[in-house]
């Protein structure tokens, strides 16, 4: 199904914010962190939150937890610069894209040297 516009517009503003965020209320803890997408769902309850880390797995599970812990904290800081009537439940996931990335890299790198 197609996002509509306001949905749309919706996602990049809640991603520019949060990543301000981030940066700005959890400097130190949060400096791996990274944004890479949001997508709300339609009816604007629930907003898939996107990142990336820079680090290894330990880094990956340790932002999970906290990210997970400082969820609420997040939502309600987000919100109160976003003003909305429901503001959507956010959900973490971890984008491993870079990491696939970085692969298929390696894979095209070995393939040069043959």
């Amino acid at each position: 199904m197609p996002q509509t516009q306001r949905v749309i517009r919706l996602n990049e503003l809640i991603y520019r914010e949060l990543n301000v965020l981030l940066r700005t209320l959890f400097r130190e803890s949060a400096q791996k962190i990274s944004v890479t997408e949001i997508s709300v769902s339609p009816d604007l309850r629930n907003a898939c939150v996107y990142f990336s880390v820079v680090g290894t797995e330990e880094d990956v599970r340790a932002s999970e937890k906290f990210l997970a812990k400082n969820s609420k904290v997040l939502r309600q800081k987000l919100f109160q610069r976003i003003k909305l009537r429901t503001s959507p439940q956010l959900n973490f996931k971890h984008d491993n894209a870079m990491s696939r990335g970085q692969h298929v890299l390696q894979i095209l790198d070995k393939l040069g040297d043959l």
